[in-house]
């Protein structure tokens, strides 16, 4: 057994075989990827890695399993799906979402688990690598453990990530996770502890626009992205080298690749980020008709217009829903169920409102910041 000290769990305790898949290279790699990416620009605190919030979202996983039934012989299976879930991370974590190919991270991970030194453990355990993957896609039958509305992976990054970066939002885990239970194969929170499933779905769309979709983190990773993707196109390192990199090999990869890419990733150690210049709602996004084919010519019209490089201008067009519809069910008191959107105003309007802090926003270098402010709205029709 081994015991690991976690600042957001106190002691976690991993046994041997959860202490060998921890151990593996592909596991190690998480130690150097930071859980925000480049948020630690806005919020200094914000340098946890995915490692320990993968070791966090396995012991989570497990404290649900064991108190919404699961069978004793099958908790192990969601603790190690919880654990390796983020294995396929690329460096700055989400950043290959922001890149137009390649696989989601979750795809990445499957590909890791199936040819990697954690299959061969797996083999040696008896342990079914596609139950694992199935786990992990929430397509298992205790999927929703680690793929949910209300999972492990989601209560323990708003909980770590609200730590490290002071945004404060209190969610009681302890007693969410004491009203968990099963029906058939869904998850369901018990009626009293609905309060704490709408403190835990508001702390959620609280954190996006404070810190997920924070408007200068969104304008370094637009520049990483950029970077990323010219190194790629000149044949610098493959998309499949670029996931496999730490955060500092990347950096550095990027720093070698010259051109473009040096010249960003350089700008990008200094903290001289593209600045936003104009930002406009999702009502504004729809009236003028802004769809994400229509990025590339916006970005070179207005690069023109200003008598600037391309590459100095972007358009940021994050996806419309980052919050899903609300689906947690409720098993109230005389044995029935129902979504807690039906039950809670404060739920139901959680879906809603995400749209009311969704923006499209237009980056361009500082020094231009007036000029480019006024011919991007001249551009847009605003």
């Amino acid at each position: 057994m081994r015991r690991v000290r976690d600042s957001i769990h106190d002691y976690i305790d991993l046994n041997s075989l959860e202490s060998s898949l921890v151990d593996t290279e592909s596991y190690q790699r998480l130690r150097w990827i930071k859980q925000l990416g480049s948020a630690n620009l806005v919020y200094p605190g914000a340098n946890h890695t995915r490692l320990e919030h993968g070791i966090g979202t396995g012991h989570l996983a497990s404290q649900m399993a064991k108190q919404s039934g699961v069978p004793e012989d099958e908790i192990h299976l969601v603790s190690i799906a919880g654990l390796l879930h983020d294995l396929g991370h690329s460096p700055y974590s989400h950043l290959a979402d922001e890149l137009p190919f390649g696989k989601d991270h979750v795809e990445v991970t499957e590909d890791i688990i199936h040819d990697s030194q954690i299959s061969e453990i797996f083999d040696n355990e008896g342990i079914d690598s596609k139950e694992i993957c199935s786990l992990i896609k929430g397509e298992h039958k205790y999927g929703s453990l680690i793929s949910g509305d209300i999972d492990g992976d989601r209560i323990d990054y708003l909980m770590r990530d609200s730590h490290y970066t002071g945004v404060k939002t209190g969610v009681d885990t302890g007693r969410l996770i004491t009203k968990m239970s099963f029906s058939g194969d869904e998850l369901v929170i018990g009626e009293s502890g609905l309060p704490v499933v709408e403190t835990f779905l508001t702390s959620r769309s609280i954190m996006f626009p404070t810190v997920y979709f924070h408007p200068f983190s969104r304008g370094a990773e637009l520049m990483l992205a950029r970077a990323t993707k010219s190194a790629i196109d000149r044949d610098k390192f493959t998309y499949d080298e670029f996931i496999s990199y730490t955060d500092h090999k990347f950096l550095s990869e990027l720093n070698l690749a010259d051109g473009l890419s040096k010249k960003l990733v350089n700008n990008f150690e200094q903290r001289n980020i593209t600045k936003r210049v104009v930002s406009i709602t999702k009502d504004e996004t729809e009236e003028i008709g802004i769809r994400t084919t229509d990025v590339e010519d916006f970005e070179s019209s207005i690069a023109a217009k200003l008598d600037l490089d391309v590459s100095e201008i972007y358009i940021d067009l994050p996806p419309l829903k980052v919050v899903p519809t609300m689906k947690v069910k409720i098993l109230k008191e005389d044995g029935t169920l129902d979504y807690a959107s039906n039950m809670s105003r404060i739920t139901k309007s959680l879906y809603e409102a995400q749209f009311d802090h969704w923006r499209c926003r237009i980056y361009a270098p500082s020094k231009s910041y007036d000029e480019a402010s006024k011919v991007a709205k001249q551009e847009l029709g605003i």
